[in-house]
């Protein structure tokens, strides 16, 4: 909507601020953060649009894990899986690691902020566990919400082609990976007498 891009870029400062609280207010609650991310790397440029990204992230992050933390530790615990909350301990004791590890793997879904405010995983490890953790998925889906293409327009034909290549390398990689392993798979099944 034409008002709302207004009101996010023609307003000065109080645009990326009525984002943010917007993050803030309703991905605690379960609005995934990529509702935010990808309409931010097309109404602003890269830059601001990580930044303001991961400072929501972040922020509503926190916000959901001192909810589950303080409030609904009942509420939270009753919708973790019971084989999750065996991770408590590995949790407290393993540092950073296991929050990045949590962030790279589930993202911002508000799930995992619950999940990580019912265990024992200190607060300083969670704010800089997500701090960490949450980047690389705030730069795909802001990229991938415009900043993408801004990025390839401005790239030199010669490194917006390796860049190309490179997807298509790693897609096909991929691709031969999983054949290999469905045959290796299948190879084993054909050798076992039912």
């Amino acid at each position: 909507d034409g008002n709302v891009e207004h009101l996010l870029t023609d307003t000065g400062a109080l645009g990326p601020m009525v984002f943010i609280l917007a993050m803030w207010c309703t991905q605690p609650l379960g609005v995934p953060g990529f509702v935010y991310m990808v309409p931010a790397g097309i109404v602003w440029p890269l830059p601001l649009a990580l930044a303001v990204s991961w400072i929501g992230n972040l922020g509503a992050s926190y916000i959901a894990f001192s909810f589950a933390r303080w409030f609904g530790r009942d509420w939270v615990r009753y919708r973790i899986p019971p084989r999750m909350h065996r991770y408590d301990d590995q949790l407290e004791q393993g540092g950073l690691r296991p929050v990045i590890l949590i962030r790279l793997i589930f993202g911002q879904l508000p799930p995992a902020d619950w999940l990580l405010g019912v265990t024992k995983v200190s607060q300083r490890n969670f704010i800089i566990g997500t701090a960490i953790g949450i980047i690389p998925g705030v730069v795909l889906f802001v990229v991938a919400g415009g900043g993408l293409f801004d990025l390839l327009r401005d790239m030199p034909t010669s490194v917006r082609r390796v860049a190309i290549a490179l997807v298509i390398a790693l897609v096909v990689v991929r691709r031969v990976r999983k054949r290999r392993a469905r045959s290796s798979a299948d190879d084993t099944l054909d050798g076992v007498q039912l």
